[in-house]
């Protein structure tokens, strides 16, 4: 299949409502833009589930609190411009994203925190993009990989700043607590 725009939203009555992809979705499906829009609270969440499938491409990816997205059972799952928090988030709820195995692409940004709640039960692939760690409380939060984890990086230099295209970025670096560890990811 190909989405344009996928849009959750609860409506604040129904309990535990969600968006079920009931066939295989197979190997070339694709969704230009996914937006889980900020629940009312914890008890009417709702998201998005999949049966299963080999691939997905995602472009940009949006989500808020009180929503998840369970993608454990398709195989691989890439994000190829935008994983970020969006702007109508809150810190008083979290959202839910489960993969299997998660590709960030080329160029591809993805924003975290301890507010993400991320899961990747298989490998994660840095290929070519930036992880935004965002400091909150004088810490960042440490992405953790079920399995593996790989960084793939080019020799491009960034012309305006005279270095290569980072795979990490710590946004407010001088906010961490200093003397400290500090670990960004943890994978088998």
């Amino acid at each position: 299949f190909n989405i344009n725009e996928l849009v959750v939203k609860t409506n604040g009555i129904s309990v535990g409502e969600y968006t079920y992809f009931s066939e295989d979705i197979g190997s070339q499906s694709r969704i230009n833009t996914v937006r889980l829009e900020t629940g009312t609270r914890s008890i009417y969440s709702g998201g998005v589930k999949f049966k299963g499938g080999e691939k997905l491409v995602i472009n940009d990816f949006y989500y808020a609190p009180w929503n998840y997205f369970d993608a454990r059972n398709i195989k691989d799952v890439e994000i190829t411009n935008k994983l970020a928090f969006g702007p109508q988030g809150s810190p008083w709820g979290t959202a839910k994203l489960m993969f299997n195995n998660l590709t960030l692409g080329q160029n591809a940004v993805m924003d975290y925190s301890q507010f993400s709640n991320l899961t990747i039960q298989g490998n994660f692939t840095n290929n070519q993009g930036t992880i935004n760690y965002l400091v909150r409380g004088g810490q960042v939060a440490t992405l953790n990989v079920g399995n593996a984890a790989a960084m793939f990086f080019n020799n491009n230099v960034d012309s305006a700043t005279g270095f290569y295209q980072p795979l990490m970025k710590i946004n407010s670096a001088q906010d961490l607590i200093k003397n400290k560890e500090h670990v960004l990811l943890k994978a088998k």
